[in-house]
């Protein structure tokens, strides 16, 4: 299964070059992946039907039990059958429907993505896996949902999905943590209703994760999403409404349900949300004449059918919902891509200018003939089964039952309305008010309805392979007992079939009354004058003006404003929490000695923050903090932090070269402050007892005592596990290495995006030849062999540093500090032909060298950047070497971009 979702993931990258390449037809062989899926899990039905679970598992966060875990059962491989054999015929699709787009490549990557992130979120065990993957189907379904970019509409939409659905999964997230916590367990597998029953954060859990699941699937009052996501292209609805980001709150709901279902409340709210979501759905679906929106309004219904068959946990309610949710995704991708195939053949989809299509588009009017069919509810299709279960179950409820199977017979008579409207309206009569000439569509786009809508009358026609394969195994996953699955289409005169008879009846009445409803309906709205739309708006509008308001009161501009509340903040906290314990405390602290060195380094950094505060200027001011900076280095030494020392060195002497380099571009600024004597003695009053504040937490935090004994920790498994004496290195290239990756990607990212914005324009003579106030012929004869040495001492301290004090953060600071020096003097093209590679793809390299050492653990089996060692002739090697390369070359990489965008150098 890993090996499944990294092929998906490559090929998602792969796709625009491949696009690029090959055109259209690039979509035939990207589909080839979803493919591969496909044939995979149809390769695992006997074994899942058998009873059979699969798991694989990758450790992620050892440190705190979180591996990457995927499992597949019955319900998991439904779904992922469905994702993978759609997503396959969408791929397809959407190759000849933006044919002519010039973003297709980028299109079939988002596609792609969507379908990695679905895949993962079905086949994850682990919640927090399961999380990530349900963010990852919001961000994809953001991009798909706004590539028509250029619209404002679509740019609504996109925005709000990404809003409403990400809310939900705040929500969510809550909700899984404290169900993490109830159960003691981190995987679906490993959940049981037992362990919940009575426990006192029940309520909460189940209201946290109702509210994501909520949102997602599009249930009443989070709705509105849904239809908006209409202006992405026709493809994205076909996929997005048939298996993919609509259907995952649905799975999350099946998946909780053996845990959740319970007596507390779960299924009274799953059957009324449900039940209003459906009736509210095709309400509003039976008034709407452009067919996107109409089948998006069904998608709302079904979504809400879905949800309340959930909720009725009854044996036939449960089938039902295992056999709906093929179905529905089964005919409404079929008559989503219809759609599309309608508005490319025509140039429209209102059905008021549609008709008489049969005679030009005859593969795809039987397309959404047999679509449609199931749609409705008639026999043999797969649709009409699930309709008919979905009567008994909630005929098995007694009386609430009864009132909601009335709602569906309404719910469904709509539905069958809606499907005669789409097929009777569109392919027959006489011929419609086109556009443009209408034409039948390429084998790409009508292959994949006719397919699917072949699948909904073959499954239903032969029912007893689904159920033996498929829909046995499913409603067991998702039922709190084991249930007798057997499917039927005749099972004889029964309330069900009498309901169906009613619903087929009303249907009919329904479709000939169809004007006469619609102005009925169109009248109600205007009586209530409620909009879901304008309630969004609102609630946006009075959002900002709310946001507005306070950044107003907060982002004044005023930094000594700013930095003054902070103080204030920070002191008042210290004086109501830390203050009454500072003497008992200190008197027990144990201090180490003063030394003269320590002593002198403080006494330097108190002299240059004074003069810090004091002088005018800003070279004077870039002068005295690094003063500070040294005093630090002393005092760094005198306690024994060698690699700390020259850290800090290091970083000073590089931070005078760029602040130097920043000020010399700004323009002259008069100087601003507080005038009046009084506001200057109360900001050196905050600023004196702001000081003594901090030092006062700090003498705190660091006297009281720890748990354990980490330094020890540290110092005895330095030589046995990391194989170096230097205990610093060894923590961050080995033992913290997964914190230092983050670090190092921050200061790459900080280069990258901040030297653009320092950048002086076009190259300068300078910047070519060298600056002007490094012309001395002193300095151009005697800082080439300083920076030889310099690059000896740097590529020393790279190769000695983990065992003695030194290391590639270090090391690419030293090294930097003689390229800069070379550079400042000879010019950027002296430099080049020292460093042929621009610092850019050097910054590419040493992330490259540092992700890589953690991918040698993972190949090897064991978790990412776990060290691998190999000792030739004693020596030892290992991946934390290479990771400390990777170090070395993106802290160097980026000092260098920062430094050539300064001296105003084009890469």
């Amino acid at each position: 299964m890993f090996c499944l979702l990294f092929v998906i993931a490559l090929t998602a990258l792969a796709a625009p070059w491949l696009t690029g390449k090959l055109q259209q037809r690039a979509g035939w062989l990207l589909a080839l992946a979803p493919l591969a899926a496909f044939c995979w899990f149809v390769s695992r039905i006997p074994a899942v039907a058998a009873g059979k679970t699969l798991h694989e598992s990758l450790s992620w966060v050892p440190a705190l039990g979180v591996r990457l875990s995927l499992y597949l059962d019955g319900l998991s491989l439904l779904f992922a059958l469905l994702i993978s054999g759609i997503g396959t015929l969408i791929v397809l699709y959407a190759g000849a429907y933006l044919s002519r787009h010039r973003h297709l490549g980028r299109f079939h990557a988002y596609l792609l993505t969507f379908m990695l992130a679905m895949l993962g979120l079905v086949l994850a065990d682990d919640m927090v896996a399961m999380f990530v993957f349900w963010e990852l189907t919001s961000i994809a379904s953001f991009l798909l949902i706004g590539f028509l970019h250029e619209k404002a509409e679509s740019r609504r939409a996109a925005l709000q999905a990404l809003l409403i659905t990400g809310a939900g999964g705040l929500a969510l997230l809550a909700g899984l943590v404290l169900l993490g916590i109830a159960a003691e367990a981190s995987q679906f597998s490993s959940l049981r209703a037992a362990q919940l029953e009575g426990h006192p954060l029940l309520p909460a859990i189940m209201l946290l994760i109702l509210l994501g699941c909520f949102t997602k699937s599009a249930q009443i009052p989070f709705h509105i999403w849904l239809p908006n996501a209409m202006n992405a292209p026709t493809p994205v609805s076909a996929y997005l409404h048939s298996a993919t980001m609509v259907k995952a709150g649905i799975y999350l709901l099946a998946r909780l349900n053996p845990v959740l279902g319970g007596p507390l409340g779960w299924g009274t709210i799953l059957i009324a949300v449900g039940t209003t979501t459906a009736v509210l759905g095709t309400l509003l679906a039976f008034r709407q004449t452009d067919l996107k929106r109409l089948l998006a309004y069904t998608t709302v219904t079904v979504l809400g059918q879905l949800t309340m068959l959930i909720g009725t946990d009854t044996a036939h309610g449960l089938q039902a919902f295992v056999l709906y949710l093929v179905a529905h995704s089964l005919y409404k991708g079929a008559l989503f891509m219809v759609v599309g195939a309608i508005d490319q053949g025509t140039g429209t989809r209102e059905l008021t200018r549609l008709g008489g299509l049969i005679r030009y588009m005859p593969l795809t009017g039987a397309a959404m003939a047999l679509a449609a069919f199931s749609n409705a509810g008639l026999p043999p299709f797969f649709g009409f089964i699930a309709k008919e279960f979905k009567y008994a179950g909630l005929m098995e409820m007694g009386l609430v039952g009864w009132a909601v199977a009335l709602a569906m017979i309404l719910t469904n008579a709509l539905l069958f309305a809606i499907a005669g409207l789409m097929f009777i309206r569109s392919f027959l009569g006489p011929p419609g008010d086109y556009p443009r000439t209408p034409h039948e569509v390429s084998l790409s786009m009508w292959l994949g309805p006719m397919l699917l809508a072949l699948g909904g009358f073959l499954l239903g026609a032969w029912n007893t392979w689904p159920e033996t394969w498929l829909v046995n195994t499913a409603v067991q996953a998702v039922a709190r007992s084991p249930v007798d699955v057997k499917l039927y289409l005749w099972g004889g005169i029964t309330p069900a079939v009498l309901a169906s008879l009613l619903t087929l009846l009303l249907g009919v009445l329904l479709y000939r009354s169809r004007e006469r409803v619609r102005v009925l309906l169109e009248r109600a709205d205007m009586a209530l004058s409620i909009s879901g739309d304008l309630l969004w708006d609102r609630l946006l509008r009075h959002l900002f003006l709310f946001a507005a308001i306070l950044a107003a009161r907060f982002q004044h501009g005023s930094l000594r404003q700013h930095l003054l509340l902070l103080a204030m903040t920070a002191l008042g906290t210290l004086l109501a929490f830390g203050l009454p314990s500072v003497g008992g405390v200190l008197a027990e602290a144990d201090f180490s000695p003063v030394s003269p060195l320590g002593l002198a380094g403080c006494l330097l950094a108190l002299v240059g923050a004074a003069a810090t505060a004091l002088l005018p200027g800003r070279l004077t001011l870039v002068a005295t903090l690094a003063t500070c900076g040294l005093g630090l280095v002393l005092f760094f030494a005198a306690v024994n932090a060698p690699d700390v020392a020259m850290t800090q060195l290091m970083v000073e002497a590089l931070g005078v070269i760029f602040l130097a380099l920043v000020f010399r571009k700004m323009p002259s600024m008069p100087p601003s402050g507080a005038h009046s004597p009084w506001k200057r003695r109360l900001h050196a009053a905050v600023a004196i007892l702001f000081g003594l504040g901090v030092t006062t937490a700090l003498l705190l935090v660091t006297s009281l005592p720890l748990p354990g004994d980490v330094a020890a920790w540290y110092l005895a498994k330095s030589q046995p596990y990391g194989h170096g004496n230097n205990v610093v290195n060894v923590i961050l290239v080995d033992f913290r290495a997964y914190d230092t990756l983050g670090e190092i990607l921050v200061v790459a990212l900080a280069a990258l995006a901040a030297a653009p914005l320092l950048a002086g324009g076009p190259g300068t003579a300078g910047g070519r030849r060298g600056e002007p106030e490094f012309a001395s012929v002193l300095l151009r004869q005697g800082l080439p062999p300083l920076a030889l040495l310099l690059m000896g001492i740097a590529l020393l301290l790279l190769w000695r540093g983990h065992n003695l004090p030194g290391g590639g953060f270090i090391a690419a600071l030293v090294a930097a500090s003689s390229l800069i020096l070379l550079s400042l003097t000879f010019g950027s093209r002296g430099v080049r032909h020292l460093l042929p590679v621009s610092p850019a793809r050097l910054i590419g390299c040493g992330l490259a060298c540092a992700t890589g050492a953690g991918l040698l653990g993972l190949l090897a089996g064991e978790a990412f950047l776990d060290g691998l060692w190999m000792f030739p002739g004693g020596l030892p090697l290992g991946s934390p070497l290479l990771f400390d390369l990777g170090v070395f070359l993106t802290v160097l990489g980026s000092a260098m971009h920062m430094q050539e965008k300064l001296t105003g150098v084009q890469d």
